[in-house]
């Protein structure tokens, strides 16, 4: 490897030397705060190794080597200035001159990995009222008959993948996560290759220690170290109101099974949201002195999304209402002043206060929307009477009567904040490990960032005439998630290592330039529109033939010069586009010489170009230019 100057410059992050992480339907990405495009799918590479040093990999870790920022780490970075955020978590549990050695300064790439973050599969026996239908099995389908969603259903990854992926890398650390990951079937044989000297951290509800019939206690006694990650979002009554289906006694008599593990230590991690925002001193009371005192660490993440749980989307009235019961908490926890502490209690109160002030923080960075507090109220109404709950207390007025307007209601009917219990430090030994919170900064309220309708579920395809070109738009739809399925058959010349770079290439350019950058608005809010991008070898909306290049190409004949910019065009044509360039055959074509993606490849996508996403009704064929050349 190419190491002489590498040597000597640190990366401002040391995670995509080091990681990788996958999701549940495959996609890849540097770690799970990595907010930009993806290294590409699971799914559709022959080894992990080939996402690891993909197109994205390898520019990132040149980026962080040149002291510069990627686009899709900017948040994490900035966020760890304030408090510790999963950057930190890397940072800290690797040194640069251990891994330096296998980095190719001239290529970016990397020789091994030693830290893997895998979400198995998507099953899930909860239904967390803010947690999205693809992580959870059980989710998706309460919400397909509670809502109407497309059911999902049960999605692996390839194990077998992961497995030989394990046995040729130098695995210091693996994180499962996705779902519930014991509940995954395939579980234990992931587990089996791992070396003892690995670190296992499992990400959990806490529903179980089984997984098919095999209790897992006994096989992580050979682990080194062992860490449970176990979710728990509020006292008895408002963790299962959030967690649907959970049941509190038995994530703590899982807990304390954990606990009796002489390998294994215990993190208590809550997601904040305006669910169980009111319930935060007495959560935080709890687990540092309460019932889950034992716990070695906690750690919270206040959520971005879905915009509707965010704790900002509170009125007014309530804003003030939570700000006064979390100060109370801070002033029941006392000045912070002094030596850091060494105990278990002082270190969990330490994180507490810097959570508290950053849900301080939050609850008022931006301007109150009541379309979005209307929104919360819609889904939360319909979500209660789905599943029999009673309203909590603080929404109930609200519920009973509906959202507010401008007018704020009576505070003499705001109901009674739960008095702070006393803190006392239990006689705990010290902490074996602090885990971070995983937060983000949170995103302006504007339309592009709120949840809102679902115009359209199924298949979609529709003919499009434009000047003397035809053709068929074609593409899945999920509300406003979008599926292509292309498929590429390349001419006998085009090597398959050729076609497995060009895919993460052109993947690449198609997302970066069309995904997560529309909405579609409707009565009750709006909604980010999303594309994933999906090579496949059969069902294909689209077959593609694949050429040497250079060449000129269109939307169905590709060639191997072909940029990520150049097959963002085509796919433009896939949804539905006409060229907007000006063309000699197409003297009435209409609009032309616009500057956008459609003209000039380099140029942007813009919201006209997907608002048909946003049609409910069947779409229809699509005529352009009605001028002389089609009368």
């Amino acid at each position: 490897m190419t190491q002489s100057s590498s040597e000597k410059r640190t990366p401002l992050c040391i995670a995509p030397f080091v990681s990788l992480a996958t999701w549940a339907d495959g996609e890849t990405v540097i770690c799970c705060e990595d907010k930009g495009p993806t290294a590409g799918r699971l799914g559709h590479v022959g080894d992990v190794s080939e996402l690891v040093n993909s197109e994205k990999m390898r520019s990132a870790r040149k980026q962080f080597m040149r002291g510069e920022v990627p686009p899709g780490c900017r948040a994490c970075l900035g966020e760890a200035a304030h408090q510790p955020t999963v950057h930190n978590y890397y940072q800290e549990s690797f040194r640069w001159e251990d891994v330096a050695g296998a980095y190719d300064e001239m290529t970016g790439r990397v020789g091994e990995t030693r830290y893997l973050l895998i979400a198995l599969s998507n099953l899930c026996t909860y239904s967390c009222r803010m947690c999205f239908d693809k992580l959870s099995t059980r989710l998706n389908s309460d919400r397909h008959r509670m809502l109407g969603v497309e059911p999902i259903g049960y999605r692996r990854n390839d194990i077998d993948k992961v497995i030989d992926f394990i046995r040729a890398n130098p695995i210091e650390i693996i994180t499962f996560h996705g779902g519930n990951p014991i509940n995954e079937p395939r579980f234990m044989d992931v587990l089996n290759a791992l070396p003892s000297e690995a670190t296992v951290e499992i990400i959990s509800n806490g529903s179980t220690m089984v997984s098919g019939k095999t209790d897992i206690r006994p096989h992580l006694a050979r682990f080194e170290r062992v860490h449970f990650n176990i979710s728990l979002d509020g006292t008895r009554r408002t963790t299962e109101y959030v967690r649907v289906h959970s049941d509190f006694d038995a994530v703590y008599r899982h807990f304390t099974e954990v606990k009796a593990l002489p390998n294994a230590t215990v993190n208590l991690h809550n997601t904040i949201t305006n669910l169980n925002l009111f319930d935060l001193p007495s959560y935080y009371t709890m687990v540092m002195s309460g019932q889950f005192a034992e716990a070695d660490s906690l750690s919270s993440y206040i959520a971005t999304q879905p915009a509707v749980h965010r704790v900002s989307t509170l009125p007014p009235e309530l804003r003030r209402e939570a700000r006064d019961r979390i100060e109370d908490l801070l002033c029941a926890l006392g000045d912070e002043d002094g030596p850091p502490p060494t105990d278990a209690f002082g270190v969990k109160a330490t994180r507490v206060r810097a959570y508290a002030r950053n849900v301080l923080r939050w609850i008022d960075s931006v301007p109150y929307s009541p379309r979005l507090f209307t929104e919360f109220l819609e889904l939360t109404r319909k979500t209660d009477a789905f599943y029999g709950f009673e309203p909590l207390p603080e929404y109930s007025r609200y519920l009973a009567s509906g959202a507010p307007g401008s007018s704020e209601p009576d505070r003499s009917r705001a109901a009674t904040p739960s008095p702070i219990p006393r803190l006392v430090a239990p006689g705990a030994g010290a902490a074996k490990g602090v885990v971070v919170s995983h937060i983000a900064p949170e995103p302006v309220e504007d339309p592009a960032a709120l949840a809102g309708p679902c115009p359209y579920t199924g298949e979609r395809a529709f003919q499009v005439s434009e000047c003397i070109f035809q053709w068929t738009a074609a593409y899945r739809q999920n509300c406003t998630a979008v599926t292509v399925r292309i498929q590429l058959n390349p001419d006998s010349n085009v090597t398959a290592a050729e076609i497995a770079t060009l895919r993460t290439t052109w993947e690449n350019g198609i997302e970066n330039k069309w995904n997560q950058n529309f909405i579609c608005t409707g009565p009750y809010g709006s909604s980010i529109i999303t594309f994933d991008v999906q090579f496949v070898t059969s069902s294909p909306h689209h077959v593609v033939r694949v050429r040497r290049g250079p060449a000129r190409s269109n939307m169905t004949l590709w060639d191997t010069s072909d940029s990520g910019d150049d097959i963002a065009h085509e796919f433009g044509h896939m949804l539905g586009n006409p060229d907007e360039y000006v063309d000699a055959s197409c003297p009435s074509r209409n609009p032309v010489n616009t500057g956008t993606v459609m003209d000039v490849v380099a140029g942007p996508a813009v919201q006209r170009h997907v608002n048909r996403i946003c049609v409910s009704a069947p779409l229809a064929p699509e005529v352009f230019s009605i001028g002389l050349d089609l009368i």
